[in-house]
């Protein structure tokens, strides 16, 4: 069943975890950075997968994978750094674009914690996640 839903945003960036396409709204997005140099962090949860420092701040580093229940190998290559009270950021496989959302259907998925629906674009389904949500189920 394809329903509207009135908080899709207007542009979002495009990236790979494993096989599958997802996005995040721009409007979440701090900055793209190159993976390098993690410090792993002890007797934290798996889905942590250290610290990153970022220009003198520290930034705890998430794998989305491990949230998601994404199978794939590590190939990350790229982090992608949320803004807010606390800089997080995420390892993904690749970052692809920033696409404009016009005329776009969404499917729901109401029984999702983390995913806010799949948006059929050209006959290619991404997976829209709320980055604050994945962001707040994992403590440092």
């Amino acid at each position: 069943m394809t329903a509207a839903v009135a908080a899709v945003p207007e542009q979002v960036l495009e990236f790979t975890l494993g096989a599958d396409r997802y996005c995040v709204g721009i409007d979440h997005v701090e900055e793209i950075v190159k993976a390098r140099d993690l410090t792993p962090l002890p007797n934290t949860p798996a889905q942590i997968a250290g610290m990153m420092d970022l220009r003198g701040t520290s930034t705890t580093i998430l794998d989305p994978k491990r949230v998601l229940e994404v199978d794939g190998s590590a190939t990350s290559q790229q982090v992608i750094v949320f803004g807010g009270e606390e800089r997080i950021g995420w390892l993904v496989d690749g970052v692809h674009r920033v696409s404009t959302l016009d005329d776009v259907d969404v499917d729901t998925i109401p029984e999702s914690t983390h995913v806010d629906g799949v948006i059929s674009d050209d006959g290619e389904f991404i997976i829209w996640v709320e980055p604050d949500s994945v962001n707040g189920s994992v403590t440092v």
